[in-house]
């Protein structure tokens, strides 16, 4: 799936989400990475992840309590 998002000039970029690695929040906007690199755009992580319908996303720490993995720093 593509979509559409904007950088912080105005400028639209067109990204292929079966590429997507990461979404992770930078100051107003996100960073975005890809397999072929990093964008920062001015949507939001929260933005980005309604438009893919990534309705919910779980913690690292309750993943492993689900798997019986204690986990230690």
């Amino acid at each position: 799936m593509w979509i559409v998002l904007t950088d912080f000039d105005g400028k639209q970029i067109y990204l292929n989400t079966t590429h997507l690695v990461a979404i992770r929040e930078h100051g107003r906007g996100a960073i975005v990475t890809h397999v072929m690199g990093q964008t920062v755009v001015s949507e939001s992580p929260e933005n980005i992840r309604r438009v893919l319908g990534l309705t919910q996303t779980t913690t690292l720490a309750s993943a492993l309590e689900r798997c019986g993995i204690e986990g230690r720093a």
